[in-house]
């Protein structure tokens, strides 16, 4: 194999030599002169259809590093494939240390697909500590693609999990800070829920959260959209829009789930209804997840406050959410 200087040609047997384990793949990008050229090991080559014969590999155009869209990279998902990129694309910009992802592949010979965990970090940088290599592992996941589904579902309502509402919260911050763009997210309470079980037992309370899980899914049919069961009896949209489409549709959530009509005799009106709070902003460098379902969470308090059945939202402007310093904190927050 050829190299193109030194210092590729000594990691690149530095990794040869001590990373010779059974399907470890690992890579290795030289940013400083050519970051569209990765070198890897055989394993890599024959895991991902790469030609064997070929020293140098193309990133954009058929490498699983950055998440590609050829034929074996399954990424039935844009969004999903947007992550892994976003990723990748902060491991070049210097804004994160490492990353850590997973992909689907799907392999011919077996007829299926299969999911791989992915590592990667600058392990050298210039005198101005700008990242200048790039090295990376991938190995195979001992999960089915059915496991895989089933592991970022809540198995009641079948929306998405706590689990997974983390992470798409996060790609989708990071991707809106990237176009500029806002990213907004709407938590939604039933009111009164512990009230419903106590009159009307835990099993209609289950087919009430099963039912306001899909109302809200009907709602959220863009592809931008993201429904998650947040825990309990909240819900949690994640999207990614103009703000007062955000606005809108926190209007069309609570207007539509009480035009169900279901039966709650311990409410005022006699019928089951939710509570929305929701933010939209255009994130900055610093904002972070954490800021984003707090300021949700304030506006939902304050929906709840005002005599709950109400949708109060927010639009931030800043990357410290300042902006919304007017609303209320909840009774159990730090003054």
């Amino acid at each position: 194999m050829k190299f193109p200087n030194a210092r590729i040609e000594d990691y690149y047997r530095q990794c040869e030599a001590l990373l010779s384990f059974g399907n470890l793949s690992w890579w290795i990008i030289d940013l400083q002169d050519n970051p569209d050229v990765f070198y890897c090991n055989p394993t890599m080559c024959t895991t991902f259809r790469l030609a064997p014969t070929l020293t140098q590999h193309s990133v954009s155009q058929t490498c699983p590093i950055a998440g590609d869209f050829n034929k074996y990279i399954a990424m039935k998902d844009s969004a999903e494939a947007k992550k892994v990129f976003a990723e990748y694309q902060a491991l070049i910009d210097n804004t994160h240390d490492e990353y850590c992802n997973r992909f689907p592949y799907f392999d011919e010979a077996l007829g299926k697909v299969l999911y791989f965990s992915s590592r990667a970090r600058a392990v050298a940088r210039d005198a101005d500590g700008k990242a200048t290599l790039l090295f990376g592992m991938i190995e195979p996941e001992t999960v089915t693609e059915e496991l895989y589904h089933l592991a970022s579902i809540d198995c009641l309502t079948k929306l998405k999990n706590r689990r997974e509402f983390d992470s798409q919260l996060q790609f989708m911050i990071e991707l809106a800070k990237r176009e500029a763009h806002y990213v907004s997210l709407i938590l939604c309470d039933i009111d009164h829920f512990k009230l419903y079980n106590d009159t009307m037992g835990h099993y209609a309370g289950d087919e009430c959260l099963k039912k306001v899980a899909s109302t809200l899914s009907q709602c959220c049919s863009r592809g931008i959209d993201t429904v998650c069961r947040y825990g309990g009896e909240e819900f949690a949209i994640i999207t990614f829009g103009k703000a007062d489409q955000t606005a809108a549709l926190a209007e069309q959530l609570r207007k539509k789930l009480m035009g169900l009509k279901l039966p709650h005799a311990a409410t005022d009106l006699g019928i089951v209804t939710i509570s929305v709070g929701y933010v939209s902003v255009i994130p900055k460098h610093n904002t972070t997840a954490k800021a984003l379902i707090e300021t949700a969470d304030r506006c939902l308090y304050q929906a709840k406050a005002k005599g709950r059945n109400q949708s109060v939202g927010c639009v931030c402007r800043d990357a410290e959410l300042k902006d919304c310093e007017q609303l209320p904190k909840r009774p159990t927050d730090q003054a």
